[in-house]
């Protein structure tokens, strides 16, 4: 019993680093939309000098392209932490026939795929939602709106591809905590 606690101690550090670093990328996406936003809006302001040369229309494929390795790497991440999850409720089921009471102790991978559902995914899907709606709107109203319009259905078919590629693996992977309920 003590070689089992050990191991899920271990694994709940390891995951609670996954959670961490996932959260954490949210800085990257911060750092993207800047970038994205900040020549289309500078042009579209007068801040600086109008160029010659299509900068936006490449800089928003080249951004979404970026984005789009930094969502697949999250899922990457995302599906080693189910796998310790699932590594974790095994320990659970076995800390837990050796503990006195009828609660529970240990509850906290056993507990993730409800909770997920329950709570956690209704907000995941608004923020995708939203996410890529801006993906999508923002970077084809200022390619429009910039005379750049030859550049929409370029723009619009990776986008929609590659969101649509991430939203079919991560459901994929969402279906996997269904499996383990």
């Amino acid at each position: 019993m003590e070689r089992a606690y050990r191991e899920y101690a271990r694994l709940s550090a390891t995951c609670n680093d996954y959670i961490r670093r996932a959260l954490g990328d949210i800085r990257l996406f911060g750092a993207i939309a800047a970038l994205l936003a900040w020549d289309p809006l500078s042009r579209l302001l007068e801040l600086d000098a109008r160029l010659q040369q299509p900068v936006t229309p490449v800089g928003f494929l080249v951004l979404l392209l970026v984005m789009a390795l930094v969502m697949f790497f999250d899922l990457f991440k995302q599906s080693i932490f189910f796998f310790h999850l699932q590594r974790m409720r095994e320990l659970e089921r076995m800390l837990n026939r050796t503990a006195e009471g009828d609660t529970p102790l240990f509850h906290l991978a056993g507990g993730w795929p409800a909770w997920f559902h329950h709570h956690h995914a209704p907000i995941a899907r608004i923020f995708w939602g939203i996410f890529y709606l801006l993906v999508v709107a923002f970077p084809s109203a200022i390619l429009y709106l910039q005379d750049y319009a030859g550049w929409l259905p370029a723009y619009l078919g990776t986008a929609c591809l590659v969101l649509f590629l991430h939203a079919r693996c991560a459901l994929k992977l969402l279906h996997s905590l269904d499996e383990q309920l």
